[in-house]
C-alpha cells in the first residue's frame, strides 16, 4: 500500500538538518504535498459531472485522441486583415483617427537577428492597435517577436518581448498568448494574459525541458480561465516527479486562486502513462472544477475509475514550493559507493531521490576513502533538480 502524505503532515515530515538548518525529507517509496490552501474533502459522498471531463481537452488528452492540439473556442485570433484605422506607409505609421503618423521603431529587433517586414494587429473594437516587428533567429531556429501597443489615438501604452494572438471576446481590453515553443527534451508551454488598460502582464510557464501536460480552458460561457500544468522528471534508475500547478484567472487576466501539488515515487523505469497513473492529482485525472457559492472558492474533482477525490481551492497560494531533487553519482561505476549528508543526517549512498527546501543546500560527500567533501547547491523551487556528484 502506498504511502500519501497530506498538508497536516507536512511539519512532521520536513525535517531540519541540525547543523545546516535546511529541511529535507528522503523519498525511499512515495511523497505527496498539498499546498495548504487546497483542502482535501470528505470524498464519501458522490460528486458526479453529466460533462466530459476536463483532463480530455488537455493538450496531451486532446492530441492522442484527435491527432492535433486542442481548439481554443472561447478566444478569438487576432488577424492582419481586420485593422482598419492604421496603417504602415513609407516607415510610418499613420493612424486614421487623428492623423498622427508615428516612425517604426526597428530598433527593437536585435542587431544579430535577421529582421522580417512589421504588421498590424488590431482587437475587434479597434481600440487597441499592435505593431509587431517579427526576426527569425538562426540560433534558436525560430521566430520572435517585439511589439509596440497603441491606443487609437496613436500613444505608445506598453512595449512588449513577446506576442499577443489572441482576444477574448468577454474583454476586448484583454489580450492573450498560449504558447508553445521547441519540442521534446526542449519544449516549454507559456500561457500569457496582457491586460491593456492597466498595462500588465502575467505569465504561465513550466520549466523548459520539464513541461508535462497542460490544460488551458473556460469555464462555461462566463469564465474564469483554468490553466493546469505538469512539471516532470524522470530519471530512470530512481523514479519520477511530477509538479500539478492549478490556477484560476479572472476575465481581467488578474489571478484569483491557485494551488500546487508535487508527488514524487521511487520506482525505476516509469513511464508518462505509470506515472499519471499513480500521481493521483495529475491532469490526466482532473474531471471538473466548480465554483462554490458566496466566492468561498472552487472544487477540484479528480477520479480515476471509480476512485475520487475532491480538493477545496481557497486563495492564493505564495510561499515556495518544495524542490524535487534527483542525487546522481558522476561516475556510474561508484554507484551504491559514495554516502551523502544534509547536515549532520547520513541519507545513504547515492544514487538518491529527497525532497528539499528550495534556496542554497549543502551537502557533504562521503567515499570510500579520502576525506568529507563539503558542495554547496543551489535547489531551484519550481523545477526539477537533477544535482551530479
Amino acid at each position: 500500500m502506498r504511502m500519501l502524505i497530506f498538508p497536516f503532515l507536512f511539519f512532521i515530515l520536513w525535517r531540519p538538518g541540525h547543523a545546516s538548518g535546511e529541511m529535507f525529507q528522503l523519498v525511499e517509496k512515495d511523497f505527496l504535498w498539498i499546498s495548504p490552501n487546497l483542502i482535501l474533502v470528505d470524498s464519501a459522498r458522490t460528486y458526479e459531472t453529466k460533462l466530459p471531463s476536463l483532463a480530455s481537452f488537455s493538450f496531451k488528452n486532446y492530441f492522442d485522441s484527435y491527432g492535433t492540439h486542442p481548439s481554443l473556442p472561447f478566444l478569438s485570433s487576432l488577424k492582419e486583415k481586420t485593422v482598419s484605422i492604421a496603417k504602415i506607409k513609407e516607415g510610418q505609421i499613420l493612424f486614421g483617427k487623428t492623423g498622427k503618423s508615428v516612425p517604426l521603431n526597428r530598433s527593437l529587433i536585435p542587431s544579430w537577428a535577421n529582421p522580417v517586414p512589421p504588421y498590424l494587429l488590431a482587437t475587434p473594437n479597434q481600440k487597441w492597435i499592435l505593431v509587431v516587428y517579427p526576426y527569425y533567429v538562426y540560433q534558436n531556429k525560430e521566430n520572435q517577436y517585439a511589439v509596440e501597443v497603441y491606443d487609437d489615438q496613436g500613444i505608445l501604452l506598453m512595449t512588449l518581448e513577446s506576442l499577443p494572438t489572441h482576444v477574448s471576446p468577454k474583454n476586448p481590453d484583454l489580450l492573450i498568448s498560449p504558447e508553445k515553443t521547441g519540442c521534446c527534451e526542449s519544449l516549454k508551454w507559456a500561457i500569457r494574459f496582457y491586460n491593456l488598460k492597466e498595462g500588465l502582464v502575467s505569465e504561465y510557464s513550466c520549466p523548459e525541458g520539464f513541461c508535462g501536460d497542460i490544460l488551458f480552458t473556460k469555464l462555461g460561457g462566463q469564465g474564469p480561465f483554468i490553466i493546469a500544468q505538469e512539471i516532470v522528471g524522470r530519471v530512470g534508475e530512481l523514479g519520477a516527479s511530477m509538479q500539478t500547478n492549478l490556477y484560476v484567472v479572472g476575465n481581467d487576466g488578474k489571478l484569483s486562486a491557485f494551488g500546487k501539488i508535487l508527488f514524487v515515487i521511487r520506482e525505476p523505469n516509469l513511464d508518462q502513462k505509470r506515472l499519471e497513473s499513480l500521481s493521483p492529482f495529475s491532469i490526466s485525472n482532473l474531471i471538473s472544477i466548480e465554483p462554490l457559492s458566496e466566492k468561498e472558492g472552487w472544487l477540484l474533482l479528480f477520479g480515476m475509475g471509480e476512485r475520487r477525490r475532491v480538493l477545496k481551492l481557497i486563495s492564493r497560494y505564495t510561499a515556495p514550493t518544495p524542490s524535487p531533487v534527483f542525487l546522481l553519482p558522476k561516475d556510474q561505476s561508484v554507484t551504491g559507493k559514495k554516502g551523502i549528508k544534509i547536515g549532520d543526517r547520513h541519507l545513504g549512498k547515492l544514487p538518491l531521490l529527497v525532497v528539499i527546501q528550495a534556496g542554497p543546500v549543502s551537502f557533504f560527500l562521503s567515499p570510500d576513502r579520502g576525506e568529507e567533501e563539503k558542495v554547496v547547491r543551489e535547489i531551484q523551487s519550481d523545477f526539477v533538480n537533477i544535482l551530479v556528484f
